[in-house]
């Protein structure tokens, strides 16, 4: 398939925080170009940016909490910042790196205990976001919270090698009546935030460590194909989230119509694809008909036209970076962006 077509049509309609985002991260234009330099002139004047901005506190701390929702939330501020193109040598990513890697307010922050206690028990909780955010900025892997936070990653799937079903580590339970697992004390099992720390980070990646982690994952992944307990908990008094990766996710096409009864889904599901965080791939998951499912979606002539209002809304809460939808065009380049940068950093 020729994918030009649409990048061409980006190229002629999209604001100026997509624009500069295809040609950084599609046409790999350097950064310096005078060009690219007055784009980042725009984004920084566009209202969600001036508005992160805006929420930034003297010390350089993004909003109040460290893991919370735009404005409020330093993760998702700096994750809005990224996807909309703000470099990490921007002033203000400066600044929010240094307030972080000398970070004291943390026992203030409302995830702080349940993530303290997910911390605890080695599910890579309140100071693997941390170690996360300081790679998202740009901090050295050698620093001791991200090589912390990459060992107990480590010893996680390391862990996972002794188990041969869920029962191994953890019992069957009830929360609300519905059914869940809590994880036994001492258990080592990969959790989301492992899982994405070692996909950002290069430093562990001996032969050894990369053998081992992938082979640990085809296990975790057999162990885990046919569960359906329901979410599994940290057993120590907080209600900590769940075992957040799916391990048994179908290998099926994907339709918009797949997320008709979630909305939210479809949002997450394009947030992913348009993500600005560097990944160098490890991990495979293997879903054969991704690039067939994004090829159809770009090829299909009623694509906008079969989202749901409730899915469109979803997405502008959520996933949106155009900054205006008052015109058709730019609703088809919110939307086609986060299609065709998946397809590039695939190469497919």
């Amino acid at each position: 398939m020729n994918l030009q077509k649409h990048v061409d049509f980006l190229l002629k309609n999209a604001s100026p925080n997509i624009l500069y985002r295809v040609k950084r991260d599609i046409l790999k234009l350097p950064i310096d170009m005078p060009e690219m330099i007055s784009l980042q002139e725009q984004i920084r004047n566009l209202p969600k940016v001036k508005k992160a901005f805006s929420c930034q506190r003297e010390n350089g701390f993004f909003g109040t909490v460290l893991h919370g929702g735009y404005f409020d939330g330093f993760d998702s501020t700096v994750e809005l910042l990224k996807r909309n193109g703000i470099e990490l040598t921007d002033p203000h990513m400066v600044k929010a790196r240094d307030s972080l890697a000398v970070w004291k307010d943390y026992e203030k922050d409302h995830f702080y205990k349940a993530g303290n206690a997910m911390d605890e028990h080695g599910r890579g909780g309140f100071r693997a976001i941390w170690a996360e955010q300081l790679v998202e900025l740009g901090v050295n892997e050698a620093t001791p919270q991200i090589r912390d936070q990459i060992e107990c990653a480590l010893r996680s799937f390391r862990g996972a090698l002794a188990y041969s079903n869920p029962d191994d580590f953890s019992v069957k339970a009830t929360f609300r009546g519905q059914p869940c697992r809590y994880y036994m004390k001492g258990a080592a099992f990969p959790a989301a935030n492992h899982i994405s720390l070692l996909e950002k980070t290069l430093s562990w990646r001996t032969p050894e460590n990369i053998e081992m982690v992938k082979r640990s994952y085809a296990h975790c992944k057999e162990i885990m194909k046919d569960y359906n307990d329901g979410m599994i908990y940290v057993n120590c008094g907080y209600f900590v989230g769940p075992f957040n990766h799916h391990w048994n996710l179908p290998k099926m096409k994907i339709h918009i119509r797949d997320f008709d009864l979630h909305p939210i889904d479809f949002a997450w599901f394009m947030k992913g694809l348009g993500s600005a965080s560097v990944r160098y791939p490890i991990f495979d998951d293997g879903n054969p008909y991704l690039k067939e499912s994004l090829y159809e979606m770009l090829e299909d002539d009623n694509f906008i036209e079969s989202i749901s209002a409730d899915q469109l809304r979803m997405f502008k809460n959520y996933a949106s970076i155009a900054p205006s939808w008052r015109k058709k065009e730019s609703i088809v380049c919110d939307l086609y962006f986060p299609i065709l940068l998946a397809l590039n950093k695939k190469n497919i």
